[in-house]
């Protein structure tokens, strides 16, 4: 095959052009961290990039749903917490009240702290998240327990959900009517704080009366006690999905980061080299191309 000077010109410039083409690819992966910059640079890259990115950003939005739900639960047992506290001190009261060597003056100032107890109960009831009443279903902008000591719970189970998982979701608020050994069509919240009124009325009748409302008491605090663990099953599910959503959220960068990512270090050593063949193949361009044809031409 002859070779001759155009040949070995073009042949020159389809070199360099392609080493330069190269270099520009390199220093834009350097530039942005990523091996591709449109997607006909590695199509099968984009489209697996896409779907992990579609696939991390349900998951961030479980993610996201499931720090809510577990804000809503926290709220609602810190406030079943302070009700139980509150019942404690109720439950002697109760029992102080029981004394038959109590004068009525006596009386009338346990009455009275049973009557502060219900105003602390009824703010415990009427506890927001987000500025919602957590305890009052869908009807979430009207306080449970009325300026006027009304209550105003709902009569049906009025649940507020939150998405964790493709398939997967959990109630966060309770209503009063879940199953806690409540008689059945009751609200277990209205009974709690309406058997405090009933309690300041025992105290001022004598200490039989008082003694025989101990068991009353005793049953409200269960009921409490069983929508606490009803609350700490929901948010410990909640904590544990939680959980594996951050794993998959970070297994998931990991992988986007494996195949859309540069490797910082190969490429910088590739970006040398090709900038060192490039400036090779100018200076042999240089040197070749001022030859005439005489060059090429052996006696």
């Amino acid at each position: 095959m002859e070779i001759t000077p155009i040949v070995l010109m073009n042949t020159l410039l389809q070199n360099v052009q392609t080493q330069y083409q190269r270099i520009g690819q390199l220093q834009e992966e350097v530039s942005t961290g990523q091996r591709f910059q449109v997607p006909s640079d590695s199509p099968s890259r984009v489209t697996a990039t896409m779907n992990l990115n579609t696939a991390l950003a349900q998951t961030k939005a479980y993610e996201t749903a499931a720090t809510q739900a577990q804000n809503w639960l926290n709220t609602t047992s810190g406030a079943l917490q302070n009700m139980q506290t509150i019942w404690q001190k109720i439950l002697n009261i109760a029992v102080e009240a029981s004394n038959n060597t109590l004068t009525a003056t006596d009386r009338e100032a346990l009455a009275i702290q049973v009557q502060q107890a219900q105003k602390a109960l009824g703010q415990l009831l009427n506890t927001r998240y987000e500025g919602t009443y957590i305890f009052n279903g869908y009807n979430g902008q009207t306080a449970p327990i009325s300026s006027s000591g009304i209550t105003n719970f709902p009569t049906t189970q009025q649940l507020q959900t939150f998405q964790i998982g493709e398939s997967s979701s959990v109630t966060v608020n309770l209503t009063g009517n879940e199953n806690v050994g409540q008689p059945s069509g009751s609200n277990y919240f209205a009974t709690i704080y309406n058997d405090l009124s009933g309690l300041q009325s025992a105290i001022t009748q004598g200490a039989s009366t008082s003694q025989a409302y101990i068991s009353t008491l005793k049953t409200d605090q269960g009921y409490l006690s069983t929508a606490q663990s009803i609350v700490g099953g929901r948010l410990e599910r909640v904590n544990q999905t939680k959980t594996q959503l951050q794993s998959l959220s970070f297994n998931l960068n990991q992988t986007i980061a494996q195949i859309s990512g540069a490797n910082m270090a190969s490429v910088t050593v590739q970006l040398a080299q090709e900038e060192q063949a490039y400036q090779a193949a100018l200076q042999s361009g240089a040197q070749i191309l001022p030859l005439s044809l005489l060059n090429f031409i052996h006696p």
